[in-house]
């Protein structure tokens, strides 16, 4: 048995060998290239552990990491359209510290849904999941800032912008320095958070489970 969520937009689940081509396609460095200056191209919060999908062998075996990586505590979630099943995009939980009860948590976004709720929706769902049945007291997020879309996802959702890193690299595409940023959001804010506002609330759905 495993885990998967539904929203009015969105199914987040694991990924599957089918999707290797969906995620070539939609999510790949070659397909879908940033282009920060137009604020453009896929959503895609860049750390070491963020999720790169750079040739379909690549894919393959990123996609066979993330099927056999489902069942420990640093899950890759696919993100799917619920109306057309298109892929849409991936969630990674990483730097999992059972110790100190935190994790990092990244993700990939085709350009075609960057403007819609499906990725918000998507990370409501992820974070209700490792507060309630993973014990994570706060989750953080870190990227080099590239647009600033990511920001407003993380903003609407509840997290708070704890750091900014200046010029901490040059952007190999612009050859502009670029930021890296840190939010975060601890269990008892996201809660609070859902507690006040209805809009957030009605995208949390309870987790569901199918066999596999």
């Amino acid at each position: 048995m495993t885990k998967y969520f539904k929203t009015n937009n969105v199914i987040v689940r694991r990924f599957e060998m089918k999707d290797v081509k969906q995620a070539y396609q939609n999510l790949s460095e070659e397909n879908n290239v940033i282009d920060s200056d137009k604020d453009s191209g896929k959503l895609d919060n860049v750390k070491n552990e963020s999720i790169k999908f750079k040739g379909i062998e690549n894919t393959k075996v990123i996609i066979k990491s993330a099927i056999n990586e489902f069942y420990t505590d640093e899950p890759i979630w696919a993100v799917e359209d619920k109306k057309n099943k298109n892929l849409v995009g991936g969630i990674r939980v990483s730097n999992y510290s059972p110790k100190n009860r935190m994790c990092n948590i990244s993700w990939r976004m085709s350009y075609k849904y960057c403007n819609d709720k499906f990725m918000k929706e998507a990370l409501i769902q992820i974070f209700k999941f490792l507060f309630t049945k993973k014990s994570i007291e706060l989750v953080e997020c870190s990227f080099f800032e590239q647009s600033q879309r990511n920001s407003l996802i993380l903003e609407e959702i509840g997290m708070k912008k704890e750091a900014i890193l200046r010029d901490r690299r040059i952007n190999e595409k612009t050859n502009k320095k670029e930021n890296f940023v840190i939010y975060s959001i601890n269990k008892q804010e996201f809660f609070d958070l859902l507690s006040q506002n209805k809009n957030m609330k009605s995208k949390v759905c309870k987790y569901m489970r199918i066999k596999v």
